[in-house]
């Protein structure tokens, strides 16, 4: 299997100023796994169609997508997970109404998550669609809903389910505090024994719908864990570390400017492989109390990379060194510099490399630090052209972090 790059293009092409020198292209092809760059309101030849409404940029974004999964041999019917970064709550109803015309009939489970920023100021609304190109007939859907239906939202027009198993992959809708069918949610108040109330059941909702779709906790492979606040951070991982055990997922963790709803306090990804009888291989597991330098308890096991399969998930890097060593203080571009060296040894090891990374996603907490931010990933991926997502969020695990990326790549026979 090679992976195909398609629409090739370098970002000093797209975005003003020409600063940015960074190979990336719009939807990689890994056998009948695609990866799309985030799509916004730029059309696909990259002129914006409204700076001024989030839902007609939601429209451009699902019709730039419409295209490229046909490009790739693909559709819209093969989308099983949408995330949804909205720059404001307000916009959250058109945004979903539009996104769900694009997707009637086509359940697929979702995050939605308010961010800081994209990558354009006049950007409101940006869009991540993984789509798998069923092998044989269709992918089982559990536990179908209409978004309109659930959790209050009687505004919303969506149709969408908790989990989809591919047969390889199992996709998850992002969990929180509330029971599975909305009847409930859990830790209602702003304290730190909520967020811990939110963490447990969002945890035991996952693992309920991970058996119920034939998988379970040892085919996780990353999380990705999103809070409201740093004051959570502890508490939460301290919640999330008892559930998961000797698991070892790699995981990436932000603090995101809101959710869904305002008394959502924190959210959990998972990137699911399922292990069929050979479990999966987790590079530098290390203990979080025994790793972190700066006294954080979070009384998590975790690892830096995992092979399953073909795929390799890592954890989102930053200017922390492999040995542990904080490298850039003050500095995002040198910050950068050793997140990217992190993931050229981590796929390494894990007998992969840059040239076979799919999707790379870069989270910022300014943006006047995206342009040395995107120069010094751009070195290192010369000629590589993965398709990518940019945000910029509320924070990391420490404030001196200014920076942490995210690659998802596939082993090329």
């Amino acid at each position: 299997m090679k992976l195909e790059r398609f629409r090739k293009f370098n970002t000093r092409d797209v975005y003003p100023g020409g600063t940015l020198n960074n190979d990336m292209c719009m939807t990689v092809k890994a056998d009948n796994r695609i990866f799309l760059r985030g799509q916004t309101g730029l059309d696909l030849d990259q002129r914006m169609v409204d700076p001024n409404d989030a839902a007609t940029q939601a429209d451009q974004a699902m019709a730039n997508a419409k295209v490229l999964l046909e490009e790739a041999g693909s559709s819209l019917d093969h989308v099983c997970k949408v995330t949804t970064y909205l720059t404001d709550p307000a916009y959250r109803t058109g945004v979903y109404n539009t996104v769900g015309l694009h997707l009637k009939g086509t359940p697929t489970v979702a995050t939605g998550l308010i961010v800081k920023g994209l990558a354009m100021p006049e950007m409101k609304v940006e869009i991540d669609l993984e789509a798998v190109i069923p092998k044989q007939g269709r992918h089982k859907l559990f536990r179908l809903f209409n978004t309109g239906d659930m959790f209050g939202q009687t505004s919303i027009d969506r149709d969408s389910c908790m989990v989809i198993n591919t047969g390889d992959e199992i996709y998850l809708r992002g969990q929180t505090g509330c029971e599975l069918d909305g009847s409930k949610m859990y830790g209602p108040g702003f304290a730190t024994e909520d967020a811990m109330a939110q963490a447990d059941q969002a945890m035991k909702n996952a693992r309920k719908l991970l058996e119920e779709a034939g998988s379970s906790f040892d085919d996780v492979c990353k999380t990705r864990i999103y809070i409201a606040d740093r004051a959570y951070r502890e508490p939460i991982y301290q919640v999330i570390g008892k559930h998961f055990g000797d698991t070892h997922p790699c995981s990436t963790g932000l603090i995101m400017r809101g959710f869904a709803r305002p008394e959502i306090l924190f959210e959990i990804d998972m990137a699911i492989t399922l292990s069929k009888g050979r479990p999966h291989e987790r590079f530098r597991k290390f203990h979080t109390d025994d790793a972190y330098k700066d006294g954080q308890k979070l009384g998590s096991r975790f690892c830096k990379a995992v092979r399953a399969g073909d795929r390799i998930y890592l954890r989102g890097q930053t200017g922390t060194s492999l040995d542990g060593e904080f490298v850039g203080n003050g500095d995002a571009s040198a910050q950068a510099d050793q997140a990217m060296k992190n993931i050229t040894t981590l796929l390494q090891e894990a007998g992969a490399s840059l040239d076979d990374i799919c999707k790379i996603s870069t989270y910022i907490l300014h943006r006047g630090h995206r342009e040395s931010v995107y120069q010094a990933v751009g070195r290192h991926l010369k000629g590589v052209h993965p398709c990518g997502t940019g945000l910029i969020v509320d924070g990391f695990a420490s404030p001196r972090i200014l920076v942490e990326i995210d690659v998802d790549a596939v082993i090329q026979n």
